[in-house]
């Protein structure tokens, strides 16, 4: 897991109620649109990977959604507000399967690009370029924000 801020800090409303962020990621996840694109279905995705190993550690929808549900009902979820996890890792803290007894792990995995279409290597590679960009120009709004706010005068 990494921290999205070393300074993140839940929200307090009214000095009460924390608000909590974090933000998740699922690994090669299964959906119906997955499953369509190898022609397979969810009784028999395992037959995908032999088109493309890569597939075999992937997860089901409801994967991620237990990992959510694992956060959102930790008592102690306040002390990792501000980060990023992945389904994966949550599984590894908590302790989850995924609906069929499986434990997939896409971080261990050493991926096989060699399998995957050129024209979708060059469709994650633009994608990698957006997200980079994006978070470039959020951070520097952010910080851009952060220097008008710690000029208002105290209330």
């Amino acid at each position: 897991m990494s921290q999205m801020s070393s300074a993140a800090k839940p929200l307090r409303l009214a000095g009460t109620v924390a608000v909590v962020a974090v933000a998740i990621t699922p690994g090669f996840m299964r959906s119906a649109r997955v499953l369509e694109h190898f022609g397979v279905t969810e009784e028999n995705w395992h037959e995908a990977g032999k088109q493309d190993r890569n597939f075999l550690e992937s997860e089901s929808p409801l994967f991620v959604g237990r990992a959510i549900v694992a956060l959102a009902t930790d008592p102690a979820i306040a002390e990792r507000s501000g980060q990023l996890f992945s389904s994966w890792e949550v599984a590894r803290d908590y302790g989850l399967a995924d609906v069929d007894g499986r434990r997939p792990d896409w971080g261990s995995l050493e991926i096989d690009y060699s399998q995957i279409p050129l024209a979708m290597l060059e469709s994650m590679q633009d994608a990698i370029e957006v997200q980079a960009a994006w978070l470039e120009l959020l951070s520097k709004r952010t910080r851009s924000f952060q220097a008008a706010f710690l000029k208002q005068p105290p209330p």
